[in-house]
């Protein structure tokens, strides 16, 4: 495919192998090219213009053609082809010498010297052409599956090449002999040759035949020699050498000689023994090719003719597509190929039957009798004649004739390329805007920049689409650039399933009445309509440096995101193939498009890749370097073939202290020079690529072999490290001192200074030259220390999720960690704390690093699932020494895996739920007790209890099933307040210390312990300085969120004072929302001067923020368990205190103090309070003196500390378990607060604890219930209930999200029940709607043909009866409360049952659970 047929137009010449075609410039026609092979399919072909006149007008064109090579007529110009062809020419789309497209892409015409340009047939049948390298749209749809490349080299262009030609020369002498290797080592392929590369099948380019998206390793020990197997006789023709013991033949001086080129076999050839040689190597200069046949001469006495076709004796020979006998004709026309029309790789054969008939095959097909009475001793002969120049002998591979039977007639419906060519495409495949886009607007800077270049005269015409369709999962993202305050509105942004080629672009994209949804203002329309009016943060309000996104989710659900806030679902069942689009209306001027990895400035420390990999390449590399691996690896994908033009960079800049590492994994032999390392204070995204690193001749120090570079002139020599020498699996790395000095490392170990870079921000640098094709960024680091935060799903609206932060722990030697002894098919990496599952679904076994001590917990995160996979994680213990390539699980061991627990393999106890149940981000954990027993965890709840196992004990687990990986998340040294506040012990301790303190102080100071020093002295308000959506209204203490769920920061004034107190009084929740209040204190001198970022953890300054979920101090985030916070009612309670004396900051929950948080406030700072109005808390209000009536609270505060000391007591028995069990009461200290809990006691109830510890147990996911405040109904909370509530008596109900994706106005929605079976609650819960009358028949979520779809119902709870599960002595019933859209159902004829087979008819308001006792 990537290479010239050698027909071509008649004032062409074609040079460098073919790669290279010239027209004679003193015509301007008669240039037409053709590929070699047919294109292969998702695999650009591109061209670089080489030579240019000015003699001539017009330029190159190109396009495809149905046309076989060996059949197509050359006329003048492209635009003449005739019969299933499409040319690009100018910027006009030609089918068949008619204009189909007037306007596409850019314009051929203005293409000069060095531009590319180059076409791609996709596998669904598209046509898109490339123009330096940016794809121009689809031009042609339904494309033949067989089309050739043709380019004509038309008036000013007379040469061209082909960029990426396939590497076509095998078994070259000079390079690879004897016992050679070729090592692809990208955790996609590692192949070792041990025999000779003739030895080995290979297709027909030489390809080795192997899919290259498979594990494969595959060792071919040396063979040794076989006497009686064919080789070439020593006796050749005068111009041949042979090579390979003697199976390569190769004819001297090919472009001087045509022949003189004959070689025979070494013996005569067997009955039915098949002699098949393969044609290595090519020449155009010649007519004529290779000739083979038998001869009853023995080469020990031949004098060998110039050509055997000389023979007039004993000899038969094929030659072209005839059949001669001692050089007479006998057959014109035989088989279906003419020897003379072969290309490099394919096979020719032959075989004498013993019946004496001799038979052809080329590439593995049968030809038929090409002659008969073929004498018995026979030797096979070759003649190595004209354009043939290299052959050798193969052995018949059946997999190999299978490919290459793909190749009949057409030559095959595709190539199989060189293993070299087949590597994953580049990582960074970049969202560019058509060229093609409204009057009014413009894209510059490489299809990345839109803009409106007359924004003062006109408003609108701006619409820009992407240059291809969007990715399930793809973020589009724009960043404002430019904005004028002279009209109205501003950018709109959208998909549309229209492409920008076939688009009459309208005045706004609001116009288009079909497949468009577009978010303009604060709303989305479709289609032209409206749809929400009020879905998320207005757009008119952006200003310069916003950004605002769309993305298409697998579910077809349309998320719209502005700052990187997700404002939550807009659309549903929107197509796959959709197009991004922008309106550049009204204020809007200019836009760029960012990547994922541009999310944050590559100028800040923050990385948006990944949470434990500091660095990737950038997305900015030469043109022969390839980034995969998720950005990790970098490679040249033909490094036998190109040695240069491969630089790649660091994805951001280098923070002084930060090693920059990368281990070597590929070397190849072939070429000198090696890899090169060094930094620049150039961006990436500035720089104009050379061939080579050391041609960097702007604020760039290289280190090339022993010389330190600078800006391409050689500041010291002999420098430590010569990177010249290195070989595979070395570590090379740089760094940046504090003070400014640059120094190399190998293998972890400085080398020494090697110069002085002043530059704020420099850039590693990578060349992968010469014999250096492969490296990968090391996984570890000497600097910032793997995170110690699990990764957990956060919702989508969680402040949590706007982030990327890594924790900075003081020393990573109380990690744990996997042991260096695994299973073979795992990789250890990340230091040891992840381990990750290869493609083999065998031998995946880790073990701890070290035994586990009394009272320790070894906990573990699951990473990645593939649900496609049955069976699950298998974790334990054992007695057994870790061991290297262990195979099966050891003997000893003591695990739990899917509902069982075995002992020594066998089952010893069931439990349930399933461990198959289990999600990405949950956690498990294994503490060994001092009696020896083992105690499991899962989520911190307390799951099972091994038997007492005495020894040393290591965890073991086996990554089975779904579970792909999995990371070590605990730590072997007592946890800081940061990352765990939950180990038992350390909490059992505090809290006995507190209540020995709070035993013998008077009651007057155990007030002053948990209420805090009165403030009725300070009358705080809120500041002018607040979030983009916050209202101050009143007199300054009352502050509203008005819109979105996000921008709702809010300062105290004045400053918070050492050992008081700020509270405020939820007044209003949006219960739409997930999260709520976030409250903190900041250090500022000036809060007017303080920039608020969207959410409150977002601060970076010195702060300490504290939410439901998360910590962040002075930017650093921990996990956090204020569960209080995210259970906040109307009318709660919360407020802050500062102690400088103790360095804490506490929050206060309704009277009930949490846990403090240390931080102190640095010198020169003054403290204040923040609140950040975030998901449901939508208005508070400040509490100040007047309003609390001190009396009544300290009339109230007695008993709710006695109270909260009790519940402290109850809490304390649990292990592990940061979670509340009891009931949060809702006392605050205002008389006139709202009660919304209706318990009649304070004392937590039995009954509801019973019920939540059952609901646990069962390990149903948190995030899909509103919170853990249930409600109760049992006799002794609920003694005056409604009467149509009594039948709710004995229930708990713990309240669920909605599950649809839209928010739907249910207020008119009425209540019903659904009956079901505890197994079936998960399904449940996992799909978001009951289950059919079949399904829950047959439990099984999987519809049939004739099943009944009707999802059956209760309205009242008088007519449910549900089927008990017995558990120990406990019978347990489950039940779903709906909503029910009105008219949606049908009612049967005694009105006891509803029925219903609509779709979204159906929401999930809560779980009901009953506990009765046998």
């Amino acid at each position: 495919m990537a290479y010239f047929h050698y027909r071509c137009g008649e004032r062409i010449t074609l040079e460098n192998d073919n790669c290279t075609a010239v027209r004679n410039d003193s015509d301007f026609d008669h240039g037409l090219v053709i590929t070699a092979e047919p294109l292969v399919n998702d695999v650009l072909f591109e061209v670089r213009i080489d030579r240019m006149v000015s003699s001539w007008s017009g330029t190159l064109e190109i396009g495809v053609t149905e046309h076989d090579p060996l059949h197509f007529e050359f006329p003048p110009c492209a635009s003449k082809l005739q019969t299933k062809t499409w040319i690009l020419a100018g910027k006009s789309i030609l089918k068949d010498g008619v204009l189909i497209v007037e306007r596409y892409g850019a314009d051929l015409d203005r293409l000069g010297q060095d531009d590319r340009v180059g076409l791609l047939r996709t596998s669904e049948g598209e046509l898109i052409f490339y123009i330096n390298g940016e794809p121009q749209g689809v031009a042609v749809d339904n494309l033949p599956s067989i089309v050739y490349g043709v380019v004509d080299l038309y008036g000013k262009c007379v040469q061209v090449t082909i960029t990426g030609p396939i590497l076509r020369e095998h078994n070259n002498d000079d390079c690879l002999s004897g016992s050679s290797v070729l090592a692809i080592d990208n955790d996609i392929l590692n192949v070792t040759l041990g025999a000779d590369l003739s030895e080995l099948s290979l297709s027909s380019s030489n390809s080795l035949d192997i899919r290259m998206d498979m594990n494969v390793s595959l060792t071919m020990p040396e063979e040794t020699p076989r006497h009686d197997r064919l080789r070439f006789h020593e006796r050749c023709g005068s111009l041949i050498k042979l090579t390979n013991g003697h199976r390569t033949a190769e004819r001297r001086r090919p472009l001087d000689e045509f022949n003189n080129g004959v070689v025979m076999t070494h013996r005569p050839l067997r009955d039915a023994e098949l002699f098949e040689i393969r044609i290595d190597r090519l020449v155009e200069k010649w007519s004529g090719s290779i000739e083979m046949g038998a001869t009853t001469h023995n080469p020990s006495t031949l004098v060998f003719p110039a050509t055997m076709t000389n023979m007039r004796s004993g000899t038969v020979m094929m030659s072209g597509c005839g059949i001669l006998v001692n050089g007479k004709g006998t057959r014109r026309e035989y088989g279906d190929f003419n020897l003379d029309e072969l290309c490099e790789g394919d096979r020719v054969g032959m075989m004498r039957k013993p019946n004496g008939d001799l038979h052809y095959f080329i590439n593995g097909l049968d030809q038929g009798i090409a002659a008969q009475r073929i004498p018995s001793t026979v030797w096979g002969v070759i003649d190595l004649y004209g354009m043939t120049i290299k052959v050798s002998i193969v052995e018949r591979d059946e997999r190999e004739e299978q490919n290459l039977m793909t190749r009949r007639n057409n030559r095959g419906e595709q190539r199989c390329p060189t293993p070299e060519m087949q590597f994953l495409s580049d990582y960074y495949d970049r969202l560019t805007f058509h060229s093609n886009c409204g009057a009014h607007a413009q894209v510059v800077n490489g299809g990345r920049t839109a803009l409106r270049p007359n924004a003062a005269d006109d408003f609108n015409n701006g619409v820009v689409l992407t240059s291809r369709p969007l990715k399930t999962g793809e973020l589009f993202e724009v960043r404002l650039e430019r904005v004028v305050t002279k009209w109205a509105g501003s950018i709109e942004i959208g998909v549309t399933t229209h492409s920008p080629t076939d688009l009459d672009f309208p005045f706004t994209m609001t116009n288009v009445r079909s497949g468009t949804w577009m978010m303009t203002g604060s709303g989305i329309m479709h289609n032209g309509t409206t749809v929400l009016e009020q879905y998320g943060v207005n757009l008119d309000r952006l200003q310069v440096g916003d950004r605002v996104g769309v993305i298409r989710k697998d579910s077809g659900v349309l998320h719209f995101l502005v700052n990187g806030i997700d404002q939550g679902a807009a659309a549903t069942n929107v197509p796959e193939k959709v197009y991004g689009v922008i309106d550049l209306y009204g204020q809007a001027v200019e836009a760029t498009i960012i990547d994922t990895m541009d999310t944050y400035s590559p100028d800040t420390v923050h990385s948006s890749l990944s949470n434990t990999t500091l660095y990737r390449f950038h997305h900015v590399h030469g043109k022969n370097a390839r980034i995969v691996n998720n950005g990790i690896t970098a490679l040249r994908p033909r490094p036998l073939a190109e040695f240069n033009d491969a630089i790649v960079f660091s994805s951001r800049p280098l923070r002084d202290g930060e090693l920059f590492e990368v281990v070597l994994e590929n070397i190849v032999e072939r070429w000198s020079g090696s890899v090169e390392l060094g930094i620049t204070a150039v961006r990436p995204d500035e720089i104009d690529l050379p061939t080579t690193a050391t041609d960097l001749t702007r604020d760039t120090w290289m280190l090339s072999g022993p010389c330190i570079m600078e800006n391409g002139y050689t500041i010291k020599n002999n420098y430590s490290l010569d990177l010249d020498t290195l070989v595979t699996g070395a570590r090379i790395g740089v760094m940046r001192t504090a003070e400014k000095t640059v120094e190399f490392y190998k293998d972890g170990i400085p080398q020494g200074p090697a110069c002085v870079v002043s530059y704020p921000n420099i850039y590693a640098v990578i060349d992968l030259y010469g014999q250096c094709s492969q490296v990968s960024i090391s996984c570890t680091s000497t600097s910032i220390p793997f995170t110690v935060i699990p990764p957990e799903a956060c919702s989508e609206t969680s402040p949590s999720a706007q982030l990327t932060s890594i924790l900075q722990q003081k020393a990573e030697a109380d990690l744990h960690r996997f042991h260096d002894c695994h299973g073979r098919g795992v990789v250890i990496s990340e230091g040891g704390r992840v381990a990750i599952r290869g493609k083999e679904l065998q031998h995946n076994i880790v073990f701890s690093s070290t035994p586990l001590n009394c009272d320790e917990v070894f906990e573990i995160t699951i990473m990645s699932l593939m649900s496609h996979f049955a069976g699950t994680l298998c974790l334990g213990v054992t007695t057994t020494l870790p061991v290297s390539n262990i195979t099966v699980f050891p003997q000893d061991a003591c695990y739990m895996t899917e509902n069982e627990l075995r002992v020594k393999n066998k089952p010893c106890q069931l439990f349930a739920p399933s461990l198959e149940w289990l999600r990405e981000g949950d956690h498990l954990g294994l503490q060994k007790c001092q009696d020896g027993t083992i105690k499991a965890f899962v989520n911190d709840t307390l799951f099972l209890t091994f038997p007492s196992i005495s020894g040393e004990l290591y965890v073991v687990a086996e990554l089975k099933g779904s579970c792909c990986s999995i990371a070590v998340t605990s730590r072997k040294m007592p946890p800081t307040p940061l990352t765990n506040s939950h180990l038992q012990d350390s909490l059992e301790l505090a809290f006995e210390q507190e209540m020995l303190k709070s035993q013998a102080a008077p009651p007057s100071e155990i007030s002053e312990h948990n209420e805090q020093p009165d403030t009725s002295n300070i009358w705080y308000e809120f500041h002018d300085n607040h979030g983009r959506n916050i209202d101050i209204i009143g007199d300054k203490t009352s502050a509203k969120r008005v819109a979105s769920y996000n921008q709702g920061v809010v300062i105290v004034q004045p400053p918070l004072q050492p050992e008081q107190v700020v509270k405020i009084s939820l007044e209003q929740l949006d219960t739409k929302w997930s999260s709520s209040l976030i409250v903190g204190v900041v250090g500022c001198t000036n809060p007017e001067r303080l920039s608020l970022p969207v959410t409150a953890l977002s601060f970076k300054g010195p702060c300490c923020v504290i939410a439901n979920d998360w910590i962040s101090i002075n930017g650093t985030k921990a996990k956090s368990n204020c569960t209080k916070l995210s259970n906040l009612k109307a009318g709660s309670l919360v407020g802050i205190k500062y102690s400088e004396q103790e360095g804490f900051v506490q929050i206060i929950v309704d009277g009930i103090a949490e846990e403090p948080v240390p931080w102190n406030l640095p010198k020169g700072l003054q403290c204040y309070a923040i609140f950040d109005l975030y998901g449901q808390c939508q208005q508070v209000k400040l509490v100040n003196a007047p309003e609390e009536g001190p009396k009544n609270i300290e009339c109230e505060k007695a008993n709710l500390e006695l109270c909260e000391k009790d519940r402290s007591l109850i809490n304390l028995t649990l292990p592990l378990n940061g979670i509340d069990d009891s009931p949060s009461t809702s006392s605050n200290q205002n008389s006139q607060s709202i009660f919304v809990s209706t318990p009649l006691k304070n004392s937590p109830c039995i009954y509801k604890q019973d019920c939540e510890t059952l609901k646990k147990s069962l390990f149903l996911p948190e995030q899909y219930f509103v919170s853990d405040e249930s409600v109760c109904y049992c006799s002794n909370c609920h003694k005056n209930i409604e009467e149509k509530q009594k039948f709710l008596i004995g229930w708990v109900k713990f309240p669920l999200h909605n599950f649809t994706s839209i928010a739907v106005q249910t207020e008119k929605w009425q209540s019903a029940y659904y009956c079901t079976k505890l197994n079936f609650v998960r399904s449940i819960l996992d799909r978001g709607q009951p289950l059919s009358k079949s399904q829950e028949q047959w439990g099984t979520l999987v519809s049939q043909k004739k099943d009944n779809l009707q999802v059956l119902f209760k309205p009242t709870l008088e007519n449910c009866t549900t089927e008990g599960f017995l558990m120990e002595n406990k019978e347990v019933h489950a039940m779903f409360e709906l909503l029910v859209k009105p008219g949606a159902y049908s009612v049967s004829q005694d009105g006891t049952e509803w029925c219903t087979k609509e779709s979204g008819a159906l929401i999930l308001q809560g779980l009901l659970l009953k506990v009765n006792l046998k």
